[in-house]
């Protein structure tokens, strides 16, 4: 029940009671792109082997390289146990300890085996292929020919299934993942008389993304109309899906922007609300690896706390002597500017008041409702100068 009250928030009016340390610990994906979801009391385990190539692969390092090795360890030794036993059935380890004559080697199955360490040399190197020349196997013993041929197809097996693990283990695209940047913070301005959310990401490497796409998600607890608590609940934000605006051609850092408009869920949000709000804005770089054709992912996200509003970024790209250069130093920077503390919905509010005429067929108690309602801080506007002499001269 506590933990549902923490998530629990009304319309724009809760009040943090998370210290920032507890609430960075909260978040839903981490810095780094890494999602802090835990699976437990899973029932069905064994839909994991029917997969058993992408387990393999999702394994940690350590665990992959100690699976690498105990497959072939483990291969080895069963047959040199195979070999050993069959060797000891037939008399062929007293018949090497006390020979009695030349023609030994024609009854013998296992020539140069004289216990399980000879048969394990043995077994090694059936299966690696090196063929020492000291150890073999006798043509009239059967059982023995039909283990060296298992041994060799199940090598080779492994062989492959390893090398295929290995190859794809090593070229996975999430190491791809470490040389695209994301702004460690999200900043609020006005952008061609629209005010909008924007971010910042870069690709360090000169072998670019192909086809590379971004989208954005909002991470939110909510109630809804019927008393249902929605923990983590997912609303897209549109970074120009229709225009196509979110597909980049990720040469140079690029600003990414999101028009705070009526469908936007930051409609209602000023600098107020956001710092009492507890949100989390994921968002989602996806392309193809020029390099090796596979599919890259890429993740980031941004807290309350890390939206700057009335902020711009800082520009990190220059003409020098023919050719543009990229300051990455300047990659996070941001500069303060000039925004009204007010929600876009309050803005677009404020805007239609300009309406005289309108604003006159309201009467003087709706006015003072309407003004301390917008709580707009815009003294230097003009639109708002104009706007306030016409209510004292009315």
């Amino acid at each position: 029940m506590l933990a549902r009250s923490k998530l629990l928030e009304s319309d724009y009016d809760q009040t943090p009671t998370i210290p920032p340390e507890t609430r960075e610990q909260l978040r839903y994906v981490s810095k780094d792109g890494k999602c802090r979801v835990n699976l437990c009391h899973i029932s069905e385990r064994s839909r994991f082997l029917s997969d058993i190539f992408t387990s393999f692969v999702d394994l940690q390092y350590r665990w992959f390289l100690f699976v690498f090795m105990m497959c072939y360890i483990t291969t080895w030794l069963l047959f040199a146990l195979l070999y050993f036993l069959n060797a000891l059935f037939r008399g062929d380890l007293d018949l090497e300890e006390h020979p009695t004559s030349d023609h030994l080697n024609q009854r013998t199955c296992y020539i140069g085996i004289d216990g399980f360490i000879s048969a394990l040399l043995f077994s090694v190197e059936t299966q690696r292929t090196i063929g020492y020349g000291s150890r073999t196997v006798s043509p009239t013993c059967h059982e023995g020919v039909l283990l060296v041929m298992v041994q060799c197809i199940v090598g080779s097996m492994i062989d492959a299934l390893m090398v295929g693990c290995m190859f794809v283990k090593i070229s996975r695209p999430k190491k791809r993942a470490q040389t695209l940047l994301f702004s460690r913070t999200c900043v609020i301005s006005n952008r061609d008389d629209q005010l909008c959310l924007m971010f910042r990401l870069g690709d360090l490497r000169e072998s670019h993304m192909v086809d590379a796409k971004v989208r954005a998600k909002l991470i939110k607890s909510r109630q809804t109309a019927e008393g249902e608590f929605l923990p983590l609940e997912q609303t897209e934000i549109n970074l120009g899906y229709e225009s196509g605006s979110d597909r980049l051609f990720l040469v140079e850092p690029q600003v990414i922007q999101h028009n705070i408009d009526s469908n936007s869920p930051l409609w209602e949000l000023g600098p107020e609300q956001l710092r009492r709000q507890q949100f989390e804005i994921i968002v989602i770089l996806e392309g193809v690896v020029e390099a090796t054709g596979m599919m890259c992912q890429a993740k980031t996200s941004y807290i309350e706390t890390e939206i700057e509003w009335g902020a711009r970024f800082e520009p990190c790209m220059t003409l020098e002597k023919g050719a543009f250069r990229v300051d990455l130093r300047r990659f996070h920077a941001t500069y303060q500017v000039p925004l009204p503390s007010c929600s876009a919905s309050q803005t677009q509010r404020f805007m239609s008041l300009v309406d005289f005429k309108h604003f006159r067929s309201v009467d003087a108690f709706s006015r003072w409702r309407l003004l301390r309602s917008l709580r707009v801080n815009i003294l230097t506007d003009v639109h708002y100068n104009r706007f306030i002499y016409s209510t004292r001269t009315m």
